[in-house]
């Protein structure tokens, strides 16, 4: 007896497998964005936990040692005109021993004290200086065990009588601050080097994350107003343009005491209130005049008390209107006070974290 048999059919038809991929790519398409922009948030989350984890380790190191600090690294591939705008890595400083000469009751050097001005001192050229770069402007020196310190505005080559170089010795101008007299031209010495960079503790954002230091910024006395913002790039100091990295010196309070700028001359300011930290993707071109960074809601604001190293990270809920971009924050506070205000003000309402141990 033959049965019929049935044929079971496999596979999928074309059909279906049109039907299948046209599903696939519309959740692909919806989901590929949201994927960029959750890894977008984490990489700027993670950017703003090691700014603020320095800044906060910085400040209890300095109430341990007596002085610690943090360093922003400009990366040199990121312009405005001509200016470095980013700050792609962060490292922790640390105290050093004071500098008391590398012999024994090391004096300074003054050879003719008449011809010498006061503020003018030489000191033997330490063993390592060109290594090491052991003395630098400013350091802090004092004189026979004086709690009177004198600031070192600059670090010279030391000259003779007759004007050829001093091979030995080495120059330092110092800051008398209008007041102070100068040191007797017998004197030892002790100078308190600032901080250097702690290597190990060097750390890099992660990839494609800055800090913007076209938005960052803190107030400083200003001689034509009571105080404004000082962007923390400064691009002009002197007349000289500013492309050098930046010393955020800790004291032993935990307080913000000087930001200085690491050019020949070590200017430095003071900050009276917070310091602010744009955290946000770097543009996707390395040469941009356009500072839109501010419109991206994924972007991060890290605050840091001049006065307790406490950090806070906030959201950015501060997109412009249509049409509507910001130069910078600088521009900001001293031209549109209340715009400057929504933003530092949303980010703290819109607060991710807040402790002063991130």
């Amino acid at each position: 007896m033959n049965y019929p048999t049935h044929k079971t059919r496999t596979g999928f038809t074309l059909v279906e497998i049109l039907v299948v991929i046209v599903i696939a790519t519309v959740v692909l398409s919806i989901a590929i964005p949201r994927i960029r922009t959750i890894n977008k948030e984490r990489s700027t989350r993670e950017a703003a936990r090691i700014v603020g984890s320095a800044f906060a380790n910085a400040g209890q190191r300095a109430r341990i040692d007596g002085v610690a600090g943090v360093r922003l690294t400009r990366n040199a591939n990121f312009l405005q005109g001509t200016f470095q705008f980013a700050a792609a890595e962060v490292s922790l400083l640390r105290s050093v021993p004071n500098y008391v000469g590398d012999t024994e009751g090391a004096m300074i050097q003054n050879d003719v004290p008449a011809a010498t001005p006061n503020n003018l001192i030489s000191i033997l050229m330490p063993l390592e200086q060109d290594e090491l770069n052991i003395v630098r402007a400013g350091d802090l020196i004092s004189f026979n065990g004086s709690s009177v310190t004198y600031r070192i505005l600059a670090v010279n080559e030391d000259t003779d009588e007759s004007g050829n170089p001093a091979i030995g010795t080495m120059q330092l101008q110092l800051d008398l601050a209008g007041y102070l007299p100068g040191p007797a031209h017998e004197s030892s010495f002790s100078i308190s080097r600032r901080p250097r960079v702690l290597r190990s503790s060097t750390s890099t954002l992660p990839s494609n994350q800055i800090i913007d230091l076209r938005f960052s910024g803190f107030e400083v006395l200003d001689g034509q107003l009571p105080s404004r913002l000082t962007s923390v790039f400064e691009p002009i100091i002197g007349g000289v343009e500013n492309n050098f990295d930046i010393d955020f010196i800790f004291d032993e309070e935990g307080a913000v005491d000087r930001i200085y700028y690491n050019n020949p001359a070590a200017t430095f300011r003071t900050p009276l209130g917070p310091l602010y930290f744009f955290v946000t993707e770097a543009p996707n071109s390395v040469e941009t005049s356009e500072p839109v960074a501010t419109q991206d809601n994924t972007s991060l604001w890290v605050s840091i008390s001049s006065l307790s190293s406490s950090t806070n990270i906030g959201y950015n809920n501060s997109a412009p209107s249509a049409g509507q971009t910001y130069v910078s924050m600088t521009d900001l506070y001293e031209n549109d006070r209340d715009q400057f205000n929504t933003i530092i003000n949303n980010s703290r309402d819109n607060t991710l974290s807040s402790s002063a141990n991130q």
